[in-house]
């Protein structure tokens, strides 16, 4: 292990991620200040790329595409629990994504709780799609997301099935530890695994799952990823850490989908964070991250 792996481990629990995350839904929203947020797009230029902010439903969407026309995009999902829109960073960080995959980017400020609910921030994706399945072909189209964006991309695949308006699934799909609710078996792993996990915990999953659905009963196939509905879904990379507790529903969620005959290549990286694929802070993530980026390419 590296010795900046080690700082970040002591860091997390000198201060523990893992207590704060565990709050009540209604904790969180105070503490992220969700009730007052606002989505924050920085002003971005790069000789290389062309910014553009486009409202879909009446929320920003961030367009970064390259000034030499690509025909391949990719819908970036962050995660957060519905508590926090992308950070500035995080629409800086959509620069190296774009330039390091090929594509252009899609970056959705979706809507938040406890005004929205998941539902709506599923329309919202949704249409975001619809949109860019006007510019795109759905086999070009690709979405990135981790924790609770990945959770919401898989989400997505069963909404549009649902919907039945005919559209084609994209062509990749890239998670980074999409959470899920827990079989009574899972959850016997998922609790062994919360000795481990840096940030996550079974509370802070149930609570944000709770928090999330705003009161609305959720169905099945938006719940347990385990019991999607993933037709014409084609090409998914699952990526874990072994130490996280959502990586207790990889192997289900991996079947499932191949259940529906989906392509997937699952990964369960033994001895890294939550979202480490996604986040790569150390240098035993950037191989994860290296993948996925070489996947979306």
């Amino acid at each position: 292990m590296s010795l900046k792996y080690t700082l970040v481990k002591a860091v997390f629990h000198i201060v523990p991620m893992q207590k704060v995350m565990a709050k009540p839904y209604e904790e969180l929203i105070k503490k992220f200040k969700t009730k007052d947020a606002k989505p924050e797009i920085p002003n971005l230029s790069d000789a290389e790329l062309t910014f553009e902010t486009k409202m879909v439903g009446g929320f920003p969407v961030l367009s970064v595409s390259h000034r030499k026309p690509v025909h391949k995009v990719c819908i970036y999902v962050v995660g957060g629990g519905m508590l926090k829109y992308p950070k500035p960073s995080q629409a800086k960080g959509m620069v190296d994504l774009a330039k390091e995959t090929g594509r252009n980017i899609l970056l959705p400020y979706f809507p938040l709780a406890p005004k929205y609910c998941l539902f709506d921030a599923l329309d919202m994706l949704y249409d975001t799609y619809k949109k860019a399945l006007q510019q795109y072909e759905a086999d070009d189209i690709s979405f990135f997301g981790g924790s609770s964006g990945a959770y919401m991309t898989l989400c997505l695949m069963s909404y549009i099935n649902k919907k039945g308006e005919g559209l084609p699934m994209p062509g990749k799909i890239a998670l980074s530890s999409p959470g899920s609710a827990l079989t009574p078996e899972e959850r016997k792993k998922a609790e062994e695994l919360n000795k481990t996990d840096l940030i996550m915990s079974t509370t802070a999953l149930d609570n944000i799952f709770e928090g999330m659905a705003g009161g609305k009963e959720l169905p099945e196939y938006l719940y347990y990823m385990q019991k999607g509905i993933y037709d014409g879904v084609k090409n998914v990379y699952l990526s874990y850490g072994g130490d996280e507790v959502f990586s207790a529903v990889a192997e289900s969620t991996a079947e499932r989908l191949r259940s529906y005959g989906a392509k997937v290549t699952l990964e369960v990286a033994e001895g890294m964070y939550h979202t480490f694929a996604a986040m790569p802070l150390v240098k035993e993530a950037q191989p994860g991250y290296q993948r996925i980026i070489s996947y979306l390419k």
